[in-house]
This record gives C-alpha cells, structure tokens and sequence, in this order.
C-alpha cells in the first residue's frame, strides 16, 4: 500500500520526454514515487494511507533554488540605497560581529520557510555576503534552522573576500563575547572540517564547498590564488560535494590557465558576467555550470550572455540570489524575467518558451549539483520531491490547457499550495507543517531587534531619495 496518492492532477513531469498528463496520479511510498501516470474512466488507482484529490490543479518537481546567501532574510532592505562597498561593509559586519548561533539557526529556518512557500524544494545558500569563515558554528546552526523547515538543503563556506584582516566575534550565554583577528587560511581548515562533519547529519543536510569567489581575486597574488582554487578543489573532491562560487570576467580564463582541473560539471558559476568570447568556449568544453540571477545587481551592472550562452552548449540555471538587499525567493518571478531580459535584449519574443524555462529551475540545477538521479523530475524511483499549484483563481483561469505557459507566465509562487520533500508533505493550503510560522515569524523579529542593538542601530533604513528618480 502506498503512503500518499495524488490524483486527479495535471502532472507536468519534466523528463526527458516532456511527459504531461492532462489528468494523471502520483503515488508515494516512503521518500520515493513509487508510480505514476495517466487516470483511466475504468482503471483502479493503487491503494494508499493518503488520498489527496488535486481537483486539476498541476503537479510539478519541486523547484530548485541554485544560490542564495544564508544571513540575508534578516538583513534584508537594510541600506538597499547605499549600494557597492557600503552595503558589502555593513553586512560583512553583522554577520561577523554581531550574529550569534540564535541568528543563524533563526534565520536558516526563516530562509528555508520562505522558499518552501513559494514552491523551492531544495536550496543553495552560501554563508554571508562572502563566507564567515572563523567559526563552524554559523554554518552547522544555519542548516539546522534549514532542515527544520523541511527544505532540502546545500549550504557551504570557503575562501572568503577581502578585506583583511577581519575581525570576528563569539557570544556568550550573558552576551559577552570572546573577539579575535579572521585570516584568510581560517578557511581551509573550517571549510574541510564543516564538509567532514556536517554532511549526513540529517537526511536532506547538506554541506559543500562555496568559496565567495573562484579564479582571479585582484586582492592576492597569482600564486596565493591558485592555492585557494587548488584547495577548495582537493576538499570537494575528497568528500565528493560540488563547488559552489561566484565569478566574473577572467576568472574562468584563469581556473582554465592555471588549475583546469576545476572546471567540470560538478562546478557552478553564480552570475558569471563579463567573460569573454574563449571563456565561454571554455565553459562549453568543460561542462561547468552557470547560475544566473535575472534580478541580481551583479546582472544590473553587467551583462550576463544567457541566450549566447545556451546556442553554444554551455550549461545554465536561473537563480534568486536571495534575499539582501532586494530579492526574494521567488523562483517563480524569476522565470519571467529570465525570459523578459532576453527577449528585450535581441527584440525577439520566441526567445525561451516556457518548458525550457521551467527545466532552467528544476532538472537543470540538479545536474549542476549531481543529484539529478534523485530530483529534478517527475519519475518512478525518484525522490518525491513535489509541488501543486492552487489554480482556482482569476489569474490562473481557465487552467487545463497550456498549463506550462499558464504557470510560467502567470503563477507566483504564492499561488503553491502543496510542498512535498522526500515524502514528507512540509506545506499543506499554504501552511507549513514541520514549524510553527507565527512563532517563527516572532522570533525573527526578536533577533533582528537584537542584531540591531549589538550594532549600535546603524542608520540604514532612512533612504532621503526614497521618492526621487535616482537613489
């Protein structure tokens, strides 16, 4: 008998097929989808613990958030207006010098509770701005809080960002605290201890590697750099976890030139602006995976070529890059400007139909992180990693025929109603079931009031341009 049958729903699988059934079931025992397919007038479905009548609405694979920033759901909006260095400084120094376990574990549930709403089954997140690398204590608390929600969920630390020195600090109980001077080798040894030790502490916890920034770092010398590339590669391969980092213009030219042996599938690339025409040759030859963010700064700033990208084979995922200091996780917003920013940029509307799009979110990020054997798709034998979509309303009416483009073009992702991760269904009509969310929703702004107070209340919010035409 099965634990949990879905029926009566429109099941967009996303294989390789691009199977859909206009009105199919599901069925789910333990943490796998154990069958699947079409409903017959005649035909008895399987017997099960569970029934769920979907009414129509669609079923998809839980969607696949490829790269965030774990911290930023409590610093979010703060000194959105001040931009570059300033607002780099000021969260640098929260999460350095003001956070403590409470933070973190707070806000990795609230992180992991946000993009669970809107339909993200399995996440991405690098610890701070650029990873905190003096202590295991933000990483391990941060995906405890994440796993508590019920996400499935990659968070990883690695060679931070200059400048240096920085300087760190631990609370205590009384809320002293024990202050100290971070070096950039902290990160080699907290970054393989972290991988070592946090990795299948639960079953959907996972720990990777993910440096702030791989290739050329102006802020080291040539020979410091391919040590840093050399050594997040060694402790990835070692435990078998992808990489996972930001980089820009030169930076694959210089992995290429000088440690090519980092370049593989297993490696992503977030927002990968400015690169060059032979850089995107490399990408296309070595199979590395880029992971775009259509609402990024860093795309705001610099042109990332998807389109030209995708014409040449080159592997790529859409992103949030949430949540600080404008973003969110809504994955599903992002479909739509992925395809809004190509199709302005070559003044072409066919550009990126719907079920690429769809696939960019989903079966894509999860060959980027070498699970797509397990999510990704709709498939017998699978993780039952799903989502449903509430289709009962004005925006979404008539639902049933084109239910791709009407997703892709019309829902958002508070429009998801049904979260199922590893078997477990984690939302049920919009209401989280592993975590109480008023009480988390209270906590959060019991931290953030505390973070503040540790800061000196740091005058970020008031933006004097607030209703001008430029900040």
């Amino acid at each position: 008998m099965l634990d949990l049958l879905l029926k009566n729903g429109v099941i967009i699988t996303v294989d390789a097929r691009h199977t859909i059934y206009e009105r199919g079931y599901v069925g789910i025992e333990g943490n796998q989808i154990a069958c699947l397919g079409p409903m017959g007038d005649t035909t008895p479905l399987p017997q099960a613990k569970r029934v769920i009548d979907l009414k129509g609405h669609p079923v998809l694979p839980g969607l696949i958030d490829g790269h965030g920033h774990a911290g930023h759901c409590l610093t979010k909006t703060m000194a959105e207006h001040v931009g570059g260095d300033g607002w780099e400084t000021l969260v640098e120094s929260i999460y350095y010098r003001y956070s403590d376990e409470d933070f973190w574990y707070t806000e990795g549930t609230l992180a992991a509770a946000e993009r669970l709403k809107f339909g993200v089954t399995t996440g991405v997140s690098m610890v701070g701005n650029t990873p905190r690398i003096d202590r295991l204590w933000p990483i391990a608390e941060s995906l405890r809080g994440s796993v508590a929600a019920g996400i499935r969920q990659y968070t990883g630390i690695g060679a931070a960002n200059g400048p240096w020195p920085k300087t760190g600090r631990t609370y205590r109980a009384d809320g002293s605290y024990e202050e100290y001077e971070v070096t950039p080798g902290m990160a080699w040894e907290t970054t393989e201890e972290a991988v070592r030790t946090l990795n299948g502490v639960h079953p959907r916890q996972n720990c990777i590697v993910a440096p702030g920034r791989m290739g050329y770092r102006m802020w080291e010398s040539v020979e410091d750099n391919i040590a840093h590339n050399r050594e997040m590669f060694r402790i990835a391969q070692k435990y078998g976890v992808p990489i996972h980092t930001h980089a820009y213009g030169g930076d694959v030219q210089f992995l290429y030139d000088h440690t090519p042996e980092v370049l593989t599938p297993h490696l992503s690339l977030t927002h990968s602006t400015g690169y060059s025409e032979a850089e995107l040759d490399v990408l296309a030859k070595t199979g590395a995976y880029v992971f775009h963010g259509p609402t990024t700064h860093a795309n705001i700033n610099r042109r990332c070529p998807v389109m030209e990208m995708l014409d040449r084979g080159i592997h790529l995922a859409v992103i949030t890059d949430g949540t600080s200091p404008d973003r969110s996780f809504d994955l599903w917003r992002d479909m739509k400007n992925v395809q809004l920013l190509q199709r302005a940029y070559f003044h072409d509307g066919r550009l990126l139909p719907c079920g690429k799009v769809l696939e960019l979110v989903t079966i894509e990020p999860a060959r980027a992180l070498g699970i797509d054997h397990l999510v990704g798709s709709i498939e017998v034998g699978k993780r039952a990693d799903l989502i449903s979509v509430n289709t009962d309303q004005p925006h979404l009416a008539p639902f049933g025929i084109m239910p791709v483009q009407r997703l892709v073009y019309h829902a958002m992702g508070q429009d998801v109603d049904l979260v199922i991760v590893d078997g477990e269904i984690m939302m049920e009509g919009r209401t989280l079931t592993k975590i109480d969310e008023p009480s988390l929703l209270q906590k959060a702004a019991e931290v953030f009031e505390t973070t503040l107070e540790r800061a000196g209340r740091p005058e970020v919010f008031d933006n004097p341009h607030l209703y001008d035409l430029r900040q």
